[in-house]
């Protein structure tokens, strides 16, 4: 067998912890490893432990993990894959990169605390729980037994869509009579336009979306010209799905910290000082008050991020409640959509539109530390709510506009939703191998990373607040989430340099993608030289003569003719990373392995605990 040396990208907690010392670094944090799996962070002359590992307080012994082995166990693989009807591996380190910026957060919010009296020395994540954090509501859905209230399939996959010129596009409106405006302009007939609207409008909460074939035709039958010229008539955002080339050849492709402005002082105004803790073994943020003004994914997690480390969230919904709380399925009174993202807040209806009510508003923050809102851009200008207005309010706040562009030169004049910024940075190219078609995901990973950062810009701000005991001023983005997404990608890649990409895309053999099994689907992750070698002698196959690839197919047919549960015993024992792929995502909080890490909702559903645990 010829098996030279792979070249293997940065992964794990290694890639985590790099993460994490990256996302503190602006604010002046010097970050030093501790132990196998530790980081050692000192900021304004305070210090605690980041332990970060695979599994965390997962049941699974000692066994070796890898990106591809959270992927699976998570139930990450499952919805990435539910488009192309089975699981399939995600090309981007997305569990371990969030896991970093989980981290990151966690470390911020433990200095905070630390300026509080609130003892917090040590912090503990993994990249497993922060791969649950990713599928939360999808996994929230399917315990309820019934996911979506059944419409009629439509036979093709999409969008994204293909135009006469091979070009990939994603498109997007809010507005069902621009979507039919514009397809009619490309030619759709009315037979296919019946159901495509019902198909594509929910796919956020679905996580799926299959159209009419009739669309893809007419898309295929017009240049990208042709397509852009009836999307701007119509008023439908589009973009094109950029290669790395591309990417890195635009302005703004590093973006990726939010960036912070301190808030003018009114005369005479007192320095801003911290609530008092609320004693040893509170949370770090405990006793602050968030106010958040929000809609969709992104602005609800990172609020609801802040509750889980302490905070208090007032959450402002227009009358009558946001409409999310009636997404099906439901978990108890609410969907499980908003209840994944929103329970335990404290709602309060205010008709934002009515000048009362926004007085009503400015009352709430007056009391607050973080107001956080994801209005879009020119709205909290329109309504007197910008940063500088609230200042007399309330000198001490923290801002956060979370948005989707935020302040990319050139932004594109496109709503900012997940798979147009998906399509605009790369990442449907960059999450699929080199040479299949660049497809994003339905994990809406820019939300989640999105809310990440805004989650992080709040927690900045608090921080600086305490340094400089002035406001502050912060913005995130999910254009920002996805560049921090690909940090691990894009920066060698601008130096010229690649391990196991070509052009930024992953290259992977016969064994780097899901393998079916006689009961289910197994990953492997050959990850060290002589781990081909572990995992042939582990399956009973010979090695002696033909290439890799034709050894990496008898594995493959070996392994398909055996019991999932079995292999994934003895391929672990020889020492090899491996994990059966989740494929029902209901069944994640009965996986003993993963006692601990769910937590009911709304009494008929569960999602995954806060993924961070600190100690003094």
């Amino acid at each position: 067998m010829t098996s030279p040396a792979r070249d293997v990208a940065l992964s794990g907690p290694a890639l985590a912890l790099r993460t994490c010392a990256r996302r503190l670094a602006p604010l002046g944090a010097t970050c030093a490893g501790a132990a196998a799996g530790g980081l050692a962070v000192e900021l304004d002359g305070m210090g605690l432990e980041v332990d970060l590992s695979w599994f965390g307080p997962a049941g699974v012994g000692a066994r070796p993990g890898s990106e591809a082995v959270i992927q699976a166990m998570s139930g990450l693989m499952r919805v990435h894959g539910r488009d192309a009807g089975g699981p399939r591996r995600i090309g981007l380190e997305v569990a371990s990169v969030t896991s970093g910026i989980l981290a990151a957060q966690a470390a911020l919010a433990g200095m905070i605390g630390r300026a509080r009296g609130i003892p917090v020395g040590t912090l503990q994540t993994s990249v497993l729980e922060a791969g649950l954090l990713l599928v939360s509501h999808r996994v929230a859905a399917a315990t309820t037994g019934s996911e979506w209230v059944p419409v009629p399939p439509g036979p093709a996959p999409g969008p994204p869509f293909r135009s006469a010129d091979d070009h990939w596009f994603e498109i997007e409106t809010l507005d069902a009579s621009a979507w039919r405006a514009f397809w009619e302009r490309l030619g759709a007939g009315g037979a296919d336009l019946q159901w495509a609207w019902r198909l594509f409008r929910p796919r956020y909460f679905r996580g799926t979306c299959t159209l009419p074939p009739g669309l893809h035709e007419a898309a295929r039958s017009h240049p990208l010209v042709g397509v852009a010229a009836a999307s701007d008539a119509c008023g439908v955002s589009l973009s094109r799905v950029r290669s790395y080339d591309e990417v890195l050849e635009a302005p703004g492709f590093s973006a990726g910290h939010p960036v912070a402005r301190a808030l003018p002082a009114p005369p005479g105004a007192a320095a801003a000082t911290f609530p008092a803790a609320a004693g040893a073994g509170a949370l770090p943020l405990a006793g602050l008050r968030v106010v958040e003004a929000t809609s969709r994914l992104q602005g609800p997690l990172a609020g609801r991020l802040l509750q889980l480390l302490g905070a208090h969230v007032v959450r402002v919904e227009p009358p009558g409640g946001d409409l999310s709380r009636s997404v099906p399925p439901a978990a108890g009174d609410d969907g499980t959509f908003f209840a994944s993202f929103n329970r335990g807040k404290e709602p309060v209806e205010l008709d934002l539109a009515r000048p009362p009510a926004r007085a009503e508003l400015v009352d709430l923050i007056a009391g607050a530390d973080v107001f956080l809102h994801n209005w879009r851009p020119g709205k909290a200008a329109e309504w007197g709510l910008e940063a500088d207005d609230l200042a007399n309010a309330n000198p001490a706040l923290v801002y956060v506009h979370g948005s989707g562009w935020g302040d990319l030169p050139g932004a594109p004049q496109m709503v900012g939703t997940d798979f147009l910024v998906q399509a605009y940075t790369g990442v449907a190219a960059g999450i699929n191998a080199h040479g299949r078609p660049p497809l994003p995901s339905r994990a809406l990973l820019t939300d989640y990373m999105g809310a990440l950062m805004t989650c992080e810009a709040a927690l900045s701000g608090l921080y600086l607040r305490a340094r400089s005991g002035r406001g502050q001023r912060l913005g995130a983005s999910l254009f920002a989430g996805a560049m921090a997404l690909q940090a691990h990608v894009l920066e060698p890649l601008a130096g010229g340099r690649e391990a196991g990409r070509r052009l930024g895309r992953p290259v992977w053999t016969v064994l780097d993608h899901p393998l079916a099994t006689a009961d289910g689907v197994l990953v492997v992750s050959l990850d060290r030289d002589d781990d081909l070698r572990r995992l042939c002698r582990a399956c009973g196959v010979v090695t002696d003569g033909g290439s890799r690839t034709d050894v990496e197919l008898r594995v493959a047919e070996r392994l398909a003719g055996g019991v999932t549960a079995d292999w994934e015993e003895c391929i672990a024992a020889a020492g090899v990373a491996c994990a059966a792929v989740c494929t029902d995502l209901a069944a994640l909080p009965a996986d003993p392995r993963l006692a601990g890490l769910f937590e009911p909702l709304g009494g008929t559903a569960w999602a995954p605990v806060a993924p961070w645990r600190f100690a003094s």
